[in-house]
């Protein structure tokens, strides 16, 4: 994730659950917000059937976009470079 929004945050990025301090608050799930779980981000790319479209690394050993659950989600953020 660190590589995919404007200016590298830095390290303290390497952990999921930092993510849900950057940028502000999306207010719930939209296209172009990074969802933050407690072990997992990714951003959301678009949704299909009701599903939300997720783009993400380490997803299976490579990075992925595909429709993902967004229960257990514990932010969503705009970052600061779509502000």
């Amino acid at each position: 994730m660190r590589s995919q929004v404007g200016q590298d945050p830095g390290p303290q990025y390497n952990l999921a659950r930092s993510w849900a301090h950057y940028g502000v608050n999306a207010g719930g799930p939209r296209v172009g917000a990074i969802v933050v779980w407690r072990h997992h981000v990714g951003t959301i790319v678009g949704q299909q059937n009701g599903q939300w479209i997720v783009r993400s690394g380490n997803d299976g050993h490579a990075v992925r976009t595909r429709p993902r659950s967004l229960a257990g989600a514990i932010a969503f953020r705009n970052a600061y470079a779509s502000m």
